[in-house]
């Protein structure tokens, strides 16, 4: 259960965001080191979640398609659910 999809990340004034442009998904970190990891495990919640729930996930987007702004990068995240679980307590 492995799931690949396309991630925005910018510097705001205090927090790294990352989106997901194919999912309304959004996470932070501290750095960019920070926001990578949040961003896997938000995704994989994310994931998880609409799975639960019978929801259909949506094509990832093919990279040239996204527009970024100046000040924003792109990269893939790469996630794999066989051995999630969520942490039901944060």
């Amino acid at each position: 259960m492995r799931y690949v999809y396309p991630a925005v990340f910018y510097q705001g004034k205090e927090a790294v965001t990352v989106y997901f442009p194919d999912l309304a998904c959004v996470s932070q970190g501290k750095d960019y080191k920070d926001a990578f990891r949040c961003a896997k495990e938000g995704l994989s919640l994310h994931i998880f979640g609409m799975l639960e729930d019978d929801e259909k996930l949506p094509a990832p987007s093919r990279l040239e398609s996204i527009k970024l702004s100046e000040d924003e990068a792109l990269t893939l995240i790469e996630v794999d659910l066989k051995d999630f679980e969520p942490d039901w307590s944060i």
